[in-house]
């Protein structure tokens, strides 16, 4: 009996560690307003078109995707993503970074500029 015992503690243990995995590999679902960013922006790690890929935005120094070509303004920016700045630049992106490049005139109201930016969190590695 003695050797059941480990055994079922490992087996526990085993599919714990494989339930969180699988609860971690599963990406989040975007809100239905993030539609209109996939316009321009990729989710996946290095990917860009028309904007920066999204993916490891939050946290991330603004302007700081390698090769892809910011406004002067968002360069000088200097700040981060921290959440209040990704749902203020959500929001109203030309009144956050005047004379950026985004050509977005911002979300609805606070409440979708806050799940917008509380799902670019999720995208990280």
């Amino acid at each position: 009996m003695s050797l059941r015992r480990p055994s079922a503690t490992l087996w526990l243990a085993a599919l714990a560690a494989a339930a969180a995995t699988s609860a971690m590999a599963q990406p989040a679902t975007p809100p239905a307003d993030f539609a209109v960013c996939t316009a321009c922006h990729e989710v996946k790690p290095g990917g860009v078109s028309l904007g920066p890929t999204l993916f490891g935005v939050a946290g991330r120094k603004a302007g700081s995707v390698p090769d892809f070509d910011y406004s002067p303004a968002l360069k000088a920016w200097g700040m981060s993503w921290t959440p209040e700045n990704l749902q203020a630049f959500i929001l109203d992106p030309a009144k956050t970074v005047p004379n950026n490049k985004m050509d977005y005139s911002g979300a609805a109201d606070a409440a979708t500029a806050k799940a917008i930016a509380d799902y670019l969190a999720t995208l990280k590695p």
